[in-house]
């Protein structure tokens, strides 16, 4: 999911228009636009929530969005429970990207300008100052430059990303109750309250996906694995009864796990050592701005950005 909606955190509320710039880009080059812009909404449910904490900020950043009193909110989203004082925070454009598919095509265009694609080689060990990789089969591949993006194991390869915490996390994809089908077209939830839960609604031939903060847990994927233990689904849309209509009333369809960092900050960190840039504690968060980065990635290595702006901007605080 793409949206401004970012609670309190000024600095990376901002950075969504720059992402949203950058995905413009990008269309044209792989010759779809994998994004339906269905908006996306906060929900309040207690004051000081994260719907308030993201008025607050739409309202200081300049955002434009819509305040939707409690009737409107409960026309646009019948499927949720509100509660007496709750409304609605609004904001386009937002919704899914579809990541599947933007990385088939940029692997596509990556081949088709020259690019070398090697599929399952797993890096060992770098090289900073050098611009070196080593693969488990011993090959050495020099650059001009690298970058590591690692992921659940950047900690393995840049060993001051060792101390971030990889986290598990599964999403269940549903199939709505009957009676709620056509609201779930209507705009991305990224909060209720407080309460950790976001959807994205099933729209050019995807299904709807609910993600619940409270089930993400640490894990290891070279221990764990991607499969999921039955009964896993239930226990995903068990967060979302409190707040979703007939909740029973929604059949799990299948779920997906991932893994990645993330500490208490929940800030990107990126660092520079020799001719090599690290990017960390992505969050779960950086696929959204995934071409923005690269492009001021790419700008610090050609010495258009400093290092520590490049840092600065990352973490949220230009």
């Amino acid at each position: 999911m793409i949206r401004y909606h970012y609670g309190a955190a000024a600095g990376y509320t901002r950075m969504v228009s720059d992402a949203f710039a950058a995905w413009e880009l990008l269309w044209p080059e792989i010759g779809e636009r994998h994004f339906v812009d269905t908006g996306a909404i906060a929900i309040a449910e207690t004051d000081g929530d994260y719907a308030h904490r993201t008025l607050a900020c739409f309202r200081a950043t300049g955002v434009q969005h819509r305040v939707l009193n409690r009737a409107e909110t409960e026309a646009l989203c019948p499927q949720y429970k509100l509660r007496p004082a709750s409304f609605g925070v609004l904001a386009d454009p937002g919704g899914p990207l579809f990541a599947d598919r933007i990385v088939r095509d940029l692997a596509r265009l990556a081949e088709a300008l020259g690019v070398t694609m090697m599929p399952h080689a797993s890096v060992i060990a770098i090289d900073p100052r050098a611009a070196t990789a080593t693969l488990a089969d011993g090959q050495v591949i020099a650059g001009d430059a690298m970058v590591v993006a690692a992921g659940a194991w950047c900690g393995a390869l840049w060993p001051s990303f060792a101390d971030l915490p990889v986290m598990r996390q599964a999403l269940c994809y549903v199939e709505p109750a009957e009676a709620y089908a056509d609201a779930w077209r209507g705009p991305a939830l990224v909060a209720f309250g407080d309460n950790g839960g976001y959807t994205l609604p099933g729209v050019a031939g995807t299904q709807l996906k609910f993600g619940y903060g409270a089930h993400r847990r640490p894990g290891n994927p070279d221990e764990e694995g991607w499969q999921s233990p039955p009964g896993e689904d239930r226990q995903i849309m068990a967060g979302f009864g409190r707040f979703v209509h007939d909740i029973d009333a929604y059949t799990p369809l299948r779920v997906q796990v991932g893994y990645y960092t993330m500490d208490a900050t929940r800030e990107f960190r990126v660092e520079t050592e020799g001719r090599t840039i690290a990017i960390g504690n992505c969050d779960g968060q950086m696929f959204k701005f995934g071409p923005l980065m690269g492009e001021r990635v790419i700008a610090s290595i050609e010495g258009e950005i400093g290092a520590d702006d490049l840092k600065r901007w990352a973490a949220g605080r230009a």
